[in-house]
């Protein structure tokens, strides 16, 4: 008779089970400071949602510059919490800054709009105009 579990829920503590399903990346970018976006190419224009909760939107900046759009935000902890209020038992909220840059290409900077609202931003980023490129050109070396 064997004794070993036929699943690992049954071998392994609760405690630990969400550490052992998580790949290490997912969960690199998932518990940092890197906000979750989404960038979807649609009517002409790419349209980008991040989700930055707790937030506000004077902590968020987007810039446009050589063809990359850059969404960075600072979120700083409150240091007003004295002894007399008690002290934390569990911490996970997460406070710092973070950089986001994606390469977009030659757009007009002027038609970027930008939206936020209950801790989501989302910014419309027309595409670049469709250069021919023809069949190139060959160069003759002398």
């Amino acid at each position: 008779m064997k004794f070993m579990p036929r699943k690992r829920e049954d071998f392994f503590p609760k405690l630990f089970q969400s550490d052992l399903d998580s790949d290490f990346f997912d969960r690199f970018f998932k518990e940092s400071n890197y906000p979750q976006v989404d960038v979807k190419e649609a009517n002409g224009q790419y349209e980008v949602v991040v989700d930055v909760p707790g937030f506000s939107k004077d902590d968020i900046q987007v810039d446009f510059k050589d063809g990359y759009l850059s969404i960075s935000g600072k979120k700083e902890e409150s240091s007003e919490t004295s002894e007399d209020e008690g002290h934390y038992i569990r911490k996970e909220r997460s406070f710092g800054s973070f950089k986001r840059s994606f390469y977009v290409g030659d757009v007009d900077d002027q038609a970027i709009k930008g939206n936020f609202k209950d801790g989501v931003l989302q910014l419309t980023v027309p595409k670049p105009e469709e250069k021919e490129s023809g069949n190139g050109k060959r160069i003759e070396i002398e």
